[in-house]
């Protein structure tokens, strides 16, 4: 080290799951693949920060999804066991009733998964920015586009059909998992397999899910990688690993007008509405039944 500059870290025995990238003001961008509930990410996202001392850690989440930053395996559960038709109407209020049914529906299949594994989603991320405040000056930054758009846009691109179908997948998806299977994720060629199957059976939600998100995840290190500073640049990026393959692809080539076509959120389509008319009546239907069963009787002689 001379003058205070930090030396960069050799691609030499950093983690399989890393993947280097050139910096324009020749520092390094250390892109860390991670599984969301894999315990060695979390040992390879500690490794790398201990190793790189960045200036930024860039993470995949966006402001509505920090909450996972203060989860764990106790409070998803709890939230999991009280959701009720109290809390149902609370998160439609908030956010909207297909979006609000939606988040429902993901925070069962965590729980699940959750239950099944021992561990809360997201640990890597948690232990992203545990590692960042041990490093002077390092920034965390979140670099995913906002979850509302994506679901938004992942809706909009939708038939009826493959809506329904969406739905279903989601309703009933609760199928065993293990640690080991987990960590299979991180390979390569068991992820193309995922991907593939993915893309064959709602191939506008891996455009959506994706396609978009690698472009605007790569976009955010970008940025991060420009900003001034008096030595090249160190920046760690951890993301799911299904994102690395194209972060690494767009490296470099994503423009500032690319983004804001990728923020846009489409008008509903006929069968979107109709769905959420739909859901919207059921809902109803079902506070209303559930008033009527919890009502206090009145017996006469």
């Amino acid at each position: 080290m001379e003058d205070g500059i930090s030396e960069l870290p050799t691609d030499d025995g950093l983690p399989s799951t890393v993947t280097v990238l050139d910096a324009p003001d020749g520092g390094k961008v250390y892109l860390v693949g991670t599984a969301h509930f894999s315990i060695q990410s979390q040992e390879d996202v500690s490794r790398v920060i201990q190793e790189v001392n960045p200036h930024i850690v860039m993470v995949e989440l966006c402001e509505q999804r920090t909450n996972i930053l203060l989860l764990d395996e106790e409070v998803i559960l709890r939230e999991a066991k009280n959701i009720n038709i109290k809390k149902i109407r609370a998160t439609m209020a908030q956010n909207g009733v297909f979006n609000g049914l939606m988040y429902i529906l993901l925070l069962n299949m965590s729980a699940h998964i959750t239950r099944e594994l021992g561990m809360a989603p997201g640990g890597e991320f948690r232990r992203a920015m545990a590692e960042a405040k041990k490093v002077p000056g390092c920034i965390v930054q979140l670099g995913d586009r906002a979850i509302d758009v994506t679901l938004h846009r992942a809706i909009a691109s939708l038939s009826w059909g493959q809506t329904i179908r969406f739905i279903w997948h989601l309703l009933t998806s609760n199928q065993t998992i293990s640690l080991e299977e987990v960590e299979k994720c991180k390979q390569k060629k068991m992820l193309e397999d995922m991907l593939e199957e993915m893309a064959e059976e709602f191939p506008a939600l891996k455009r959506v899910f994706v396609v978009e998100r690698d472009m605007y995840l790569c976009h955010s290190l970008q940025v991060a990688a420009l900003q001034p500073r008096r030595e090249p640049c160190r920046i760690v990026g951890v993301v799911g690993i299904g994102h690395v393959a194209g972060i690494v692809e767009h490296w470099g080539k994503i423009k500032p007008q690319d983004i804001p076509p990728l923020l846009q959120v489409p008008p509903p389509s006929l069968s979107t509405r109709v769905i959420r008319v739909t859901v919207r009546v059921a809902c109803i239907g079902a506070l209303i039944y559930a008033g009527y069963k919890l009502r206090p009787r009145r017996w006469f002689p």
